[in-house]
């Protein structure tokens, strides 16, 4: 998100876009540092007015302020979902150079493909993440509810946060694929709906937030699991407990984890991984009580995972959060 803040207007534009969005540049070179969804969105928001593209720089030619808030109402109209998103693909085929976006229906799955203009045109992941995100997002904002995400592939190999894919792209995710796509079930597309012009306007008054968070609830069994151990995080939950509230089988669950390219414990880590850096970053609650907290049986336990998870020790990482406050 800073590349082209950085290439073209220099390191203290970047620190400037940083202290907007209350992001201590210390963060940047902590492995796994994570940030919030409000940090998230303000730094978005600053980036993309700096550079006066709503794209971040990450395509050849700038998507200039507005261009979302006309293409949202060229939408409106549509008869259905179909309809809205033969539109999304026209209307961003007008402003891409390096792409063009395709729109094919086959066995009752309609996808949007990311389609190179000139073979061997490099792969941005973060624009190709943005894409396939705006398209769920308005999709599914258009319909009041998720729509059902039969596939998401991209054209780059599976990167170190794929975990984290779940959350925004609720269904099977592919990396090393020919291109970049997002695939829909017809039925959903075929849908009809009904959103007014002040309901828009709230929409573009909270982007991005509204289309890259899900404003609904996910169905992953990632997401499912991480709402249960938070509510749960201070017991030490086992697979087979989260069957029983899941009502299904151990077996069923190892299945669906491994579809969505996780495990049970790997997701648990994720969490508590995430619980710890945010009270690291925003509590002074000491490290005895945050791993007890968080289920570990004594500190060391809690530093010696906390370590393997970020490269930093707790305290370390507490220091570094707060050293630009």
């Amino acid at each position: 998100m800073l590349h082209f803040i950085r290439t073209r207007h220099g390191e203290a534009a970047a620190a400037q876009a940083l202290a907007s969005a209350a992001i201590p540049q210390s963060l940047l070179v902590q492995p796994d540092a994570r940030l919030t969804r409000q940090q998230y969105v303000a730094l978005y928001r600053t980036v993309a007015a700096t550079l006066d593209d709503e794209m971040l720089g990450l395509w050849s030619r700038p998507i200039r302020t507005g261009t979302l808030k006309y293409l949202m109402l060229s939408l409106l109209d549509a008869p259905t979902v179909l309809v809205a998103l033969n539109r999304f693909v026209r209307f961003w085929n007008l402003l891409l150079d390096d792409y063009r976006l395709q729109i094919s229906t086959k066995s009752n799955l309609v996808r949007l493909s990311l389609v190179e203009r000139t073979p061997g045109t490099p792969v941005t992941v973060l624009g190709h993440e943005l894409m396939m995100k705006l398209i769920y997002g308005i999709a599914s904002w258009l319909l009041g509810r998720d729509i059902s995400l039969h596939r998401v592939e991209f054209a780059f190999a599976r990167p170190r946060h794929a975990e984290d894919y779940a959350f925004f792209y609720p269904g099977d995710v592919r990396f090393d694929a020919g291109m970049t796509g997002i695939t829909f079930t017809y039925q959903d597309c075929a849908e009809t709906f009904k959103r007014e012009k002040h309901e828009l306007w709230a929409f573009l008054k909270r982007a991005p937030e509204d289309w890259t968070f899900s404003a609904f609830h996910p169905g992953s069994v990632t997401a499912k699991t991480r709402e249960y151990l938070e509510q749960h995080i201070a017991r030490p939950v086992s697979i087979q407990d989260l069957a029983q509230a899941l009502h299904t089988s151990v077996r069923t669950l190892n299945r669906r984890f491994a579809e969505e390219g996780t495990h049970f414990q790997l997701v648990k880590d994720g969490l508590r991984r995430d619980i710890a850096v945010h009270r690291l970053a925003n509590s002074n609650t000491g490290v005895a009580k945050l791993a007890y907290d968080l289920g570990f049986s004594d500190a060391t336990g809690f530093c010696r995972a906390f370590k393997h998870w970020t490269g930093s020790s707790p305290l370390d990482y507490r220091k570094g959060a707060r050293h630009e406050e």
